[in-house]
């Protein structure tokens, strides 16, 4: 990782993480190394825990009891920011569901904290489980450096064409946001690369350029258009019944002379004008001259013939004629009012687009129509010619006219339909300008699919050859395969022999804790001290690192959270403990920097974890905040051995806590040598401590409490032991001395933070 990112940490709602007292942590560092110092309580645990949601076993478990008391849901967003770029891991439990997990840091967490020891290796009483599957994949020594240069090769080709094709993406909606299209528009996500490699159909659109030429003439649309008229037809179809009647029916002859009745048939409505204005005078009432009397004898005749029942006839036949010549009237004209709509439409299609396959049935008279009106009227001329006539054919031939018309009616009746959709169209200009902007859309996406073709081709093509190129590369590397259980064997042994040298060890077939050479089965747990037990689950934690492995690459994604790895330990193991922290790296064969976060509220563990530079970024974590810890770090024994230093030199007279500093420093650095032997054969042993004869006693006496009457060792007594241990100390760890006056210079005490 380059020099120099950032790191943050975001924690809401879990434990005592929450409303102000919630963590907003940022950091410029050079490494993700770190230790955190807390005390009890201020809910570090929380932290460790929600990372362990990472794992895959824990990914399907309720998360309920990270939650703060009264709290629904909680987060935790861990990020990292490296020149501008971002890797997350975000962690998001909600009462009653899975933890939602999104992780794109590329990083394996790895937890330690008491729940990973009451999940792996307290319920088997301590014995690490050995039913472990699965392989490491390794890499041989070869040299890939062409096959690499090609893989970076091809990663630029995809890349630019790749930039290429969003560019022309980009661009195609840009051109659809210039016509006003919106992107909620439904047809603006056609333009998105997924559809557009796809051959998803759209159906039949024009052009991108002549559906923008439609949209400018709909913006050019007149204020007022007329509507449509909607072609009718009015038929009064109860004349066929009266023809049927007229024509079926056989009238005897009358006896009237057949060239009188011939003239009032030529000149029947005249002559009934002519009587209706007369009316019973005798006179003309166009020439106003009386009547002679062969002009009333003519006259009489007149009135007694239109009175006879042959008039009546002649008269219903003269209606049934009309009645058709109105129907043929009618009909034509609802033929040329159809015409007459057409063209309006005709005139709007140049507006609405949407209008371009609208067509009108012209409603046609066919020729057998046509023809049987003919007959009819033909047939009435017969009729009225010879009222003893009939006509048998005239069912027929009605029926023939009946269907001509009702060919006609089915037409205008589709022809309403059809208007009334153009006249609602025409008034509804918005959302026939919807209407192209869809089409737009789709023609924006039928051009650009066309276009972008041969790129995505190109595209795949580098693609496969970059995928053949990296298949071929890790078949070269992971020629080797690494059992995983050997690996974890291997740790387990190696960390074991660190703490305890051969105290304990592990059994290769059946991982049973060894001690002193004999496998102990389920007796460990009360063999081990709590301690020894704290030591084990750690040592099968740092294991249990290769099984998270997949391949040996994966090591170097490793993220290591630890959370209180020294708990009830004696004070020696928490410096093996500090050292294999330090070996993280080396052992795991990590090649980038190592990631580790470790959380403790143990003051001494931090100061030996941070002065001894195993992980230099030390904060301390407080309530609703994590703040970078500024202050010297100081030991308790440093502390002690200034006490005896600055006592020895006369800086400071001795007090009752002389004895105790006394007994610290020596049995800190008996047990950090000889850990199996007691402060007082130490002292024996050694030839410049064994010359004070009072030491032992005062490290047995005046460090333990106790009532005393009088003061039992003199200033003098106790300032002769303070150079007695300085000049110890001197003899065997000089630089621990020469450091006091640079320590002496600091103030602030961290107990004090």
């Amino acid at each position: 990782m380059a020099v120099g990112f950032t790191v943050k940490l975001d924690v809401n709602n879990f434990g005592p993480h929450y409303g102000d007292k919630k963590i907003a942590f940022s950091d410029e560092v050079d490494s993700n190394k770190a230790i955190f110092f807390a005390t009890n309580g201020t809910g570090k645990s929380f932290i460790s825990r929600a990372f362990r949601l990472t794992s895959t076993e824990k990914q399907t478990e309720l998360a309920d009891d990270l939650l703060t008391l009264g709290q629904a849901s909680g987060s935790l967003s861990f990020r990292i920011i490296n020149a501008g770029i971002e890797r997350k891991l975000s962690v998001s439990v909600e009462k009653g569901k899975t933890p939602s997990i999104q992780n794109n840091t590329g990083l394996l967490f790895h937890v330690f904290n008491s729940d990973f020891v009451e999940e792996n290796i307290k319920p088997r009483h301590y014995t690490p489980d050995g039913n472990i599957e699965g392989y490491i994949l390794g890499k041989t020594q070869i040299d890939l450096t062409a096959e690499r240069e090609r893989e970076k090769k091809l990663k630029e080709e995809l890349g630019s064409i790749g930039k290429e094709i969003d560019a022309e993406v980009n661009k195609a909606k840009r051109e659809l946001r210039d016509q006003g299209v919106l992107p909620s528009t439904k047809e603006f996500s056609l333009i998105e690369e997924g559809r557009l490699r796809g051959d998803e159909q759209v159906g039949s659109v024009a052009s991108f350029d002549e559906i923008v030429a439609q949209l400018d003439a709909l913006s050019k649309v007149p204020e007022k258009l007329d509507d449509v008229q909607s072609p009718t037809l009015k038929v009064d179809q109860s004349v066929f019944g009266e023809i049927i009647t007229l024509l079926t029916t056989k009238y005897p002859k009358t006896e009237w002379d057949e060239e009188f009745v011939a003239g009032i048939k030529a000149n029947r409505a005249f002559i009934e004008k002519g009587l209706a204005l007369s009316g019973d005078e005798n006179v003309c009432p166009f020439c106003k001259q009386p009547y002679g009397t062969d002009a009333l004898a003519l006259i009489r005749d007149y009135k007694a013939y239109l009175a006879d029942k042959e008039a009546e006839l002649l008269r219903k036949i003269e209606l049934c004629g009309k009645g058709i010549s109105g129907i043929v009237d009618s009909l034509k004209g609802s033929t040329q009012s159809t015409k007459t709509a057409v063209a309006d439409i005709t005139s709007l299609k140049k507006y609405f687009p949407s209008l371009a396959e609208v067509e009108l049935e012209i409603p046609e008279v066919s020729d057998d129509g046509i023809l049987s009106f003919k007959a009819i009227i033909e047939m009435l001329d017969d009729k009225a010619a010879d009222l003893s006539k009939t006509f048998p054919t005239i069912n027929d031939t009605i029926s023939t006219c009946k269907t001509a018309i009702k060919v006609v009616e089915d037409a205008i009746t589709h022809n309403t339909q059809t208007i009334k959709a153009v006249n609602k169209t025409k008034q509804d200009s918005t959302g026939e300008r919807l209407s192209l902007r869809r089409n737009l859309c789709k023609a924006q996406f039928l051009k650009y699919r066309a276009k972008l073709k041969p790129r995505f081709s190109e595209y795949d093509d580098e693609s496969k050859a970059l995928r053949e190129l990296q298949a071929s590369i890790v078949e070269k590397e992971q020629k080797v395969r690494i059992s995983k259980r050997d690996k974890v064997y291997e740790t387990m042994t190696f960390f074991l022999n660190r703490f305890f040298t051969d105290k304990y060890s592990i059994d290769k077939d059946t991982f049973q804790i060894r001690f002193l050479g004999s496998n102990v089965g389920d007796k460990a747990s009360s063999i081990l001290s709590d301690g020894e037990k704290s030591i084990v689950a750690f040592c099968f934690y740092l294991s249990s690192t290769h099984i998270l492995m997949e391949r040996e690459d994966d090591y170097n994604k490793l993220f290591f959270v630890i959370d209180d790895p020294i708990s009830s330990m004696d004070f020696h193991y928490v410096y093996a403990v500090a050292q294999s922290l330090r070996d993280i790296k080396a052992f795991f064969g990590i090649t980038t920097h190592e990631r580790i976060w470790v959380f403790t509220h143990n003051m001494e563990f931090l100061s030996i974890i941070a002065r001894n530079y195993i992980i230099s970024k030390a904060y301390v974590m407080k309530p609703g905040s994590i703040e970078v810890l500024k202050h010297q770090l100081l030991m308790p024994y440093e502390s002690h051995l200034k006490d005896i230093v600055e006592t020895a030199n006369g800086s400071q007279q001795p007090s009752h806590t002389t004895a105790n500093s006394i007994r610290h420093v020596l049995e800190t650095v008996s047990r950090f040598e000889y850990p199996e032997r007691s402060i007082e054969k130490y002292i024996a042993e050694n030839s410049i401590l064994s010359q004070d004869s009072c030491i032992f006693t005062l490290c047995q006496d005046l460090s333990h409490g106790g009532i005393r009457i009088q003061q039992s060792f003199s200033a003098e007594i106790l300032v002769a032991a303070c150079k007695t241990v300085v000049a110890f100390m001197n003899s065997k760890y000089e630089g621990q001395v020469k450091a006091i006056p640079v320590m002496a210079t600091n103030t602030d005490h961290i107990n004090n933070t």
